[in-house]
């Protein structure tokens, strides 16, 4: 004799509710921080091509500056500048630092605030 659940059902109104609200919190998460991700994306390749350049081991601090600004401007890049990166000579090391931190309105008074920070360096002996 085969017994079968009498009450067997699927998600409720109410499961369905939760999940949607899930789904749009989510999702409305996503949307908003795809751009930064890409905008941080943007200043790693600036900075990844810049220590690439065979005559940034001659260059000055001042003088990366610029070429990260130039590229910066050219890549539209808002979140941060070139003045805001860390930048040093040592002991025949170029290193560059990223340190900032993008805050962007979730909903109502609930914000999503993402840190980025990266170290970048380039023996230019």
């Amino acid at each position: 004799m085969k017994t079968f659940p009498s009450r067997m059902k699927g998600v409720s109104l109410a499961g369905w509710m939760v999940i949607i609200v899930l789904a749009v919190v989510l999702g409305t998460a996503a949307l908003r921080t795809i751009p930064a991700y890409m905008e941080y994306s943007t200043i790693r390749t600036a900075i990844n091509s810049t220590l690439a350049d065979s005559k940034v081991g001659l260059q000055s601090e001042n003088e990366i500056r610029a070429a990260l600004d130039r590229r910066f401007g050219v890549n539209n890049v808002g979140a941060i500048s070139a003045r805001d990166l860390i930048i040093s000579k040592e002991s025949g090391i170029l290193y560059i630092g990223v340190d900032y931190e993008v805050r962007e309105p979730l909903f109502g008074n609930v914000d999503v605030i993402l840190t980025f920070k990266q170290d970048f360096e380039k023996n230019i002996r």
